[in-house]
């Protein structure tokens, strides 16, 4: 598979068939996920790859209740995740459209064929864990396995870590679960904003805090941007519309 057509496939592919993962083909995800960079080259990861189901059924429970109280919690226990609160149709159909997604996949957890739980030690931005995650996924797209990136049971890391036999006191962090299996969709390019529409080269930062693709930067970031004197510099958008 040409890397570019991995690249723009590879998406969150919530529904999959409860078919089991070959060993090999799990092995060669986290191979190739151990292949990414990480800060000094520490490697301080772990991958936890379930595929028993009585440990995937306990997983679920948990899942359940995590992803409950998510929606509870950010989008005031609305069903379609706030898409009725919207305006703009497209935004809207695709609003419900992950939301009935994710909703599948809160409901038929215990039948996605494998998790693979990702921890790291001594990387507090994520820089150097979330490319490994990267890497497996856009290897489990070479094997035609979809999969999708959830953080839901980090709320519940307590429970989580009993289940996994996890030491508390090593300092090993939950940073995301994939779930794996052959999709029963289709392969495609997901939807994104323009490259014009998020891209910048040499203008002003002033001015990008009033473009409303950053307007949600806290003043505390701009302060910090500032004492850098990164504000003093121009940017102007990188690629033009024609």
């Amino acid at each position: 598979m040409d890397v570019f057509e991995a690249l723009y496939t590879t998406r969150a592919m919530r529904r999959v068939k409860e078919d089991p993962i070959p060993d090999e083909i799990i092995k060669s995800m986290i191979d190739s996920a151990i292949r990414a960079p990480s800060g000094s080259n520490r490697q301080d990861w772990r991958f936890v790859a379930v595929t028993d189901q009585e440990v995937r059924t306990q997983l679920a429970d948990i899942y359940k209740e995590t992803w409950d109280y998510y929606v509870k919690s950010f989008y005031n226990n609305s069903s379609d995740l706030g898409a009725s609160n919207l305006k703009d149709k497209e935004q809207i159909d695709t609003v419900r459209r992950i939301s009935n997604s994710a909703s599948w996949l809160a409901e038929n957890y215990e039948k996605v064929p494998l998790l693979v739980l990702v921890f790291s030690r001594n990387d507090p931005t994520g820089s150097s864990i979330y490319p490994a995650i990267w890497s497996l996924m856009l290897a489990a797209r070479g094997h035609g396995i979809g999969t999708c990136l959830t953080t839901v049971m980090s709320f519940k890391t307590e429970e989580v870590y009993k289940i996994l036999d996890i030491p508390a006191d090593k300092g090993w962090t939950l940073n995301a679960t994939i779930t794996a299996g052959y999709p029963l969709g289709k392969w495609g390019v997901a939807t994104r904003k323009p490259v014009e529409e998020v891209t910048f080269l040499n203008k002003k930062l002033e001015r990008i805090f009033k473009n409303k693709v950053i307007n949600n930067l806290s003043p505390l970031i701009y302060r910090i941007l500032s004492r850098l004197s990164l504000t003093q510099h121009a940017w102007s958008p990188l690629f033009q519309k024609p």
